[in-house]
């Protein structure tokens, strides 16, 4: 089937698009509103879970969600440039479907009274897109699809160079669906801890911005200093008292390196020179000029310098 030019061919986007208007969908639901049999949705749906477009509702986890174009697609076009899978996804088209995407939701137009904006992971999702230096999680229970358990925010992260850290509480790693994104973490070098009791659910960007969620006054963002600066103390003491999770199954993994590729574009997008960034990265300068020519192809850039502000644009690094 022919593709859209994001990455997905017509079916996928189309049920994509669907599923933005509002925040959680059923399977009749989506079938109903376009008028596909229910197979074809359970179909289109697995693709879009595959490819990190969509995930099992953190509110209903018998309802599936639209993961935000923002860390979605940039992620797809990730996956497909390391992987040099086809159809590759088109940057500028992305730019483009992230822009309409957002501008839509300022306006409300974005079905249903504009649902989306009140729910958790939406929030998250796109404050995570514009982390700098380190997200800090603090998980008091597990919940599938919640975003605390989300790949692709923490992909996001990594990918922008900053750091993730998690504190769960002890009975967040008893559970099957834990155990295995725990597993995951350790592979993506992510520092994880557990405490015996752990009170707020929470994550702390850049230690400028908080999502915290509560029971009792539902989701906050917080932004004033002298709240975040408490949050982030109340963080640091629960990281400290923390014991460090070692082995999240049978058998221990080591960490895996980022793609050099991403790499190669954050550094470009900071200025250096080929020489520069091959010192950096202790590897020839025969091949940083591959990996730039590789990912000037990729973004349809016709300088280097294009090649890593494209990456910046699109939410790619």
């Amino acid at each position: 089937m022919a593709d859209t030019g994001i990455g997905l061919d017509v079916r996928s986007e189309l049920l994509y698009r669907t599923m933005l208007q509002r925040a959680t969908w059923r399977t009749r639901e989506l079938a109903q509103t376009l008028a596909w049999p229910a197979d074809q949705v359970v179909r289109v749906l697995d693709t879009l879970r595959a490819e990190g477009l969509a995930a099992v509702s953190g509110k209903d986890g018998s309802a599936s969600r639209a993961v935000e174009p923002c860390i979605a697609l940039p992620t797809l076009l990730a996956s497909r440039m390391r992987e040099g899978r086809s159809p590759q996804p088109c940057p500028v088209r992305i730019g483009r479907f992230i822009a309409l995407h957002e501008q839509a939701e300022r306006f409300g137009d974005s079905g249903e009274g504009g649902e989306n904006r009140h729910d958790v992971s939406v929030i998250i999702e796109r404050l995570v897109a514009k982390v700098e230096r380190e997200v800090v999680l603090l998980v008091p229970h597990y919940a599938e699809g919640a975003f605390e358990f989300s790949r692709p925010v923490v992909d996001m992260v990594l990918r922008r160079g900053a750091k993730v850290r998690a504190v769960w509480a002890s009975s967040v790693i008893k559970a099957p669906g834990a155990m295995a994104h725990a597993q995951w973490l350790s592979q993506e070098g992510v520092a994880l801890r557990s405490v015996s009791t752990l009170p707020p659910r929470a994550m702390i960007m850049d230690g400028a911005v908080a999502v915290v969620v509560d029971e009792t006054e539902g989701i906050r963002v917080v932004r004033s200093a002298a709240e975040l600066e408490r949050l982030s103390a109340l963080a640091e003491r629960f990281w400290e008292r923390g014991a460090t999770v070692r082995q999240t199954g049978r058998q221990p993994v080591a960490p895996t390196r980022r793609p050099r590729s991403e790499v190669v574009l954050r550094l470009l997008s900071e200025g250096l020179t080929d020489d520069a960034i091959a010192r950096r990265l202790g590897c020839s300068v025969r091949t940083v000029r591959n990996d730039v020519a590789s990912a000037m192809e990729a973004l349809d850039a016709r300088s280097r310098f294009q090649a890593g502000a494209r990456a910046m644009q699109v939410g790619l690094i």
